[in-house]
């Protein structure tokens, strides 16, 4: 079973590290790639302490960029697509995003929902939306399916979704317990992280009110 993890970045400095750690210490993970997507602080330099493949991304090309260029250039069985700012990641929850596929072949796509204890605001988005989640494991038949991912950024989530419900695939949705990620306001400070989340919401609809004009629908 070969199996590529991606895990894209941007400005993810201070917190790059503990997930890599977690991932680098699996051993059946093979490939693990960072793609350092036009970071200004210092992402390339923590991920370069890793025995990771390392794409890097001169200009911030958003996240769907990052997840296509590591398709661009692998072929593998499985893709595990890991956040690069997890809180409390551990093999345990890697296990319960892969075996899902691995377990049931008309399963093309693991979509992990966060049950974060005492974050309570992380909580009720994943019980409304967890189709923005980006702990996923897709089969590699349909990762190689889709249509180019450049051009969503944050929608690349939604497009995946949105993708296998078009061709009536299969999605399994494994609780991931005790795991949560730093909201952006926590990142960046309030009115920062508040208008970085407006931006990620904005390419969030565009995709989800675009995504049909990408996909050949039958």
């Amino acid at each position: 079973m070969d199996i590529t993890t991606v895990v894209p970045a941007y400005n993810e400095g201070p917190r790059i590290a503990d997930v890599l750690n977690v991932l680098t210490h699996i051993d059946y993970l093979n490939h693990i790639y960072v793609v350092d997507d036009g970071s200004q602080d210092d992402t390339l330099r923590q991920a370069e302490k890793f025995d990771v493949g390392i794409v890097r991304h001169t200009k911030n090309l958003g996240k769907g960029a990052a997840i296509q260029s590591v398709l661009n250039i692998t072929d593998s069985d499985y893709y595990l697509f890991i956040d690069a700012d997890l809180i409390g990641l551990n093999s345990g929850h890697i296990d319960a995003l892969i075996k899902p596929l691995a377990k049931c072949e008309d399963i093309v796509m693991s979509i992990g929902t966060f049950k974060a204890g005492n974050k309570t605001s992380v909580n009720l988005a994943q019980e409304y939306f967890s189709i923005l989640n980006g702990q996923r494991c897709l089969r590699g038949s349909f990762a190689k399916q889709l249509p180019d991912l450049t051009w969503t950024r944050f929608g690349v989530e939604v497009f995946m979704t949105k993708y296998a419900a078009v061709k009536q695939d299969r999605i399994f949705y494994p609780a991931l317990y005790n795991l949560t990620h730093y909201k952006k306001e926590e990142k960046l400070g309030f009115r920062r992280g508040f208008l970085y989340r407006m931006q990620m919401y904005k390419e969030v609809i565009y995709t989800y009110m675009t995504y049909k004009k990408h996909i050949d629908v039958p």
